[in-house]
């Protein structure tokens, strides 16, 4: 049903578009909104206010409404039918384009052997310009774990070891370690130039072995046997099957032993040497760092070493504290080291003075 129209209203075939209340007019030209009515009329479009946006719902114009369902044969319409030549023509060709789709492509085992043979020989025909990688194997490279970065000494376990009271022997072994070191390696043995090193050497050097076991008086007398066979083979070696004692393989056992006092003595002369070598190395190290000579009194150890001169009772220490003094001699050190010589030469046992004799001999001819 169509509505009427009130001509008396403006009507527009597009859209009523007001920004800030601008208006377009049917033949497009912009009217002032001073001048234009409000009432915009009737619109056969949308109505779109920026500011208030709204949809003029009214419609223009209803489309007739049909009573009841249309069907195709309420329309009357005749079928059109095409010649049988043409349609049969078109058949043709449909299936023609069906046939020229082409089959599945099945590779088989021969085909495959075929395929690869035919490469070959093109490949034997191509010139090789060194740009060619075809069915080279292409090596990954070995990934080799790295090895976690060790010190090449431990001082903890060195400490240890040096501490270590229950096993005389590891403490022995690990005092001729650090000797070994300073010897061959000087630069690997200035790891042992710090205080918990020299702290447990000197405790060593220093340990009083008085209140320990002696050897027992069978180990005596099985030492002085084997000391008697010893001189009697130097003089004769001939005396070999005729030994002055016949000894057991225990009586050679219980000779070999040490008393737990020896072992004591024993690592006091291995301590003193490694403090005269390490006291050696930090003389060293000290002038080349420092460009002059360090005093006496202050290298590392050796107010140690005096000290098991002047106290020790065990001649055998005394002799090895001569001996390292006498390794550490240096011109800047003689007046120093004279002095303690001259003293050790009035030592009671002619050994220990024999021994100081001699090394200050050799002091004064440097």
């Amino acid at each position: 049903m169509v509505q009427p129209v009130d001509f008396s209203k403006p009507v527009y075939n597009s859209v009523n578009i007001n920004i800030k209340k601008p208006e377009v007019n049917a033949n497009g030209r912009m009217t002032n909104p001073i001048e234009v009515n409000n009432d915009n009329g009737i619109y056969n479009a949308v109505k779109i206010d920026i500011d208030n946006p709204k949809v003029n719902t009214q419609p223009v114009y209803d489309y007739p409404e049909a009573d009841g369902i249309v069907t195709y044969e309420m329309l009357n319409l005749t079928p059109v039918s095409l010649p049988e030549n043409v349609a049969s023509k078109e058949i043709t060709e449909e299936n023609s384009e069906k046939e020229t789709v082409p089959a599945p492509n099945y590779t088989t085992l021969s085909a495959e052997k075929e395929e690869n043979d035919l490469e070959s020989e093109e490949e034997k025909k191509t010139p090789d310009l060194g740009l060619s990688f075809r069915g080279a194997e292409i090596k990954k490279p070995e990934i080799i774990p790295s090895e976690p970065i060790l010190p090449k000494i431990d001082i903890a376990l060195v400490a240890e070891n040096l501490s270590s009271e229950s096993s005389m022997d590891t403490q022995a072994q690990q005092i001729e370690e650090i000797v070994r070191t300073a010897i061959v390696d000087e630069e690997t043995a200035k790891h042992y130039l710090v205080s918990d090193i020299f702290t447990n050497l000197i405790d060593i050097a220093q340990k009083d072995v008085t209140k320990l076991e002696p050897p027992s008086k069978k180990q005596v007398e099985a030492r002085q046997k084997l000391i008697s066979n010893i001189i009697a083979v130097e003089k004769d070696k001939n005396a070999v099957n005729n030994l002055p004692y016949k000894m057991s393989d225990e009586e050679m056992a219980l000779a070999a032993e040490l008393s737990p006092m020896e072992l004591a003595e024993r690592n006091k002369e291995y301590a003193v040497t490694a403090l005269s070598v390490l006291a050696e190395l930090f003389i060293k190290d000290f002038e080349a760092k420092e460009g002059r000579i360090v005093p006496i009194t202050d290298a590392p150890g050796i107010s140690a070493i005096v000290d098991v001169l002047r106290k020790d009772p065990d001649p055998s220490v005394k002799i090895t504290a001569i001996d390292g003094l006498r390794h550490i001699q240096r011109p800047e050190y003689k007046e120093e080291l004279s002095a303690l010589f001259t003293m050790a030469q009035t030592d009671p046992n002619p050994n220990v003075s024999k021994a100081a004799t001699i090394s200050l001999d050799m002091l004064n001819n440097i």
